[in-house]
């Protein structure tokens, strides 16, 4: 029993140790290559344990987005700009439940340098409006919760001019540290099923045959 609380207890502290991210509209991934044409994944969670009722994003001067995904149970707004590229777009008609999220797609090409902004507004079911347009968090930092009423961290995303400078800092919503996380548990677990074998094998085995007994 011991043991077991012991393994129980290695196993959690990993768990107890990951950073809680707080919930914000966030543009994946976080890093994109110049010249390069990607799919963006716009975030969105819903605010506060209140439903989410319509989503604004403005599309970064730094990345030419081209093509807005359909948004199945949402009406899709497009915001253009004086030169008639697009500037941004509205979802709306649509709902986040507590707890949930909701994924929205756009295709776009990064041509400028730096990190890109991307400004959103998020509506409640309580009709006020949370705005994501404050600095950008900075790379493994979380910013402190602001609450409906002042402005959150607005998403950035790092523009490179290259793959190889991508592949350590890029993001696509679905790495974390949970595989490290459940390997170590799986291998505790492991060794204390080894050890239980260990303690409750006999001190002494008993003879195979006639001949061991001689």
């Amino acid at each position: 029993m011991k043991m077991s609380r012991l393994i129980l207890a290695a196993a959690l502290v990993p768990l107890a140790a990951a950073p809680v991210a707080l919930a914000h509209v966030s543009v994946l991934p976080t890093t994109a290559v110049k010249q390069e044409p990607t799919e963006f994944t716009v975030r969105v969670p819903a605010e506060e344990g209140l439903t989410t009722t319509q989503v604004r994003v403005g599309f970064p001067p730094e990345i030419t987005v081209y093509a807005v995904a359909d948004a199945p149970g949402w009406t899709t707004k497009i915001i253009k700009r004086p030169d008639g590229r697009l500037g941004g777009v509205i979802w709306s008609s649509g709902v986040i439940p507590p707890n949930q999220y909701a994924d929205f797609t756009v295709l776009g090409t990064p041509f400028g340098d730096g990190t890109a902004v991307w400004p959103a507004w998020q509506t409640t079911s309580s009709g006020k409006v949370k705005r994501w347009t404050g600095p950008p968090e900075a790379p493994g930092a979380a910013a402190t919760e602001t609450g409906v009423n002042r402005p959150g961290p607005a998403s950035g995303v790092t523009i490179v001019a290259s793959a190889a400078e991508a592949a350590p800092a890029s993001d696509s919503g679905g790495g974390s540290q949970w595989p490290a996380v459940i390997a170590i548990a799986i291998s505790l677990v492991a060794l204390a099923g080894v050890g239980l074998v260990w303690s409750s094998r006999p001190r002494d085995l008993p003879p195979d045959g006639p001949e061991d007994r001689t």
